[in-house]
């Protein structure tokens, strides 16, 4: 059996640089240490829209300017009580986005024929039209009202995106 023993060592010029580096980054101010970015988006986590949820962002001019997390339903994530662990979820991102990135707001962007929407509905689920855009409307109003007691130092939007990557601004 065979043993390698490796020993590392520095010089004193290694050494006082690995200081003065270390010295430095604790110098600097905390937000200085994180990108600040302007939010937090949270989006379904429907395979068909990845791609165009991307699109839709960097259209918004938020190109690297945000924090992505994806859950079923997105908005409906954030309030449903169908679904409890993905609430806390959401709020404890929110939490952590703002802690690493000082966010400034939460963008919730909904899609038109969510499985989640129909799961949390059932017979109630609006499946089509002004129903279905109003459906996501309402849930996603009760979500900026959480958010407004929760962090009321953020801003909100919310959107809905067609199938065909287009979306409309709710709230």
């Amino acid at each position: 059996m065979c043993e390698v023993h490796r020993h590392f060592s520095f010089n004193r010029r290694q050494l006082g640089a690995l200081f003065a580096g270390a010295g430095g980054l604790a110098l600097l101010p905390l937000r200085a240490r994180a990108a600040d970015i302007e939010a937090l988006a949270l989006t379904c986590i429907d395979y068909r829209l990845v791609d165009d949820g991307v699109k839709f962002f960097n259209s918004i001019h938020l190109t690297k300017e945000y924090d992505q997390v994806a859950l079923a339903g997105a908005s409906l994530a954030a309030v449903s009580p169908k679904f409890p662990s993905s609430n806390a979820a959401v709020w404890d991102h929110v939490v952590i986005a703002k802690q690493l990135h000082h966010i400034k707001k939460v963008i919730f962007l909904d899609h038109r024929d969510c499985g989640a929407y129909r799961v949390a509905f059932g017979k109630d689920f609006a499946a089509a039209g002004e129903a279905e855009a109003a459906q996501h409307k309402g849930v996603m109003q009760q979500a900026k009202a959480m958010l407004a007691q929760k962090h009321p130092d953020l801003g909100c939007e919310g959107y809905l995106m067609a199938l065909n990557g287009t979306a409309e601004k709710l709230i």
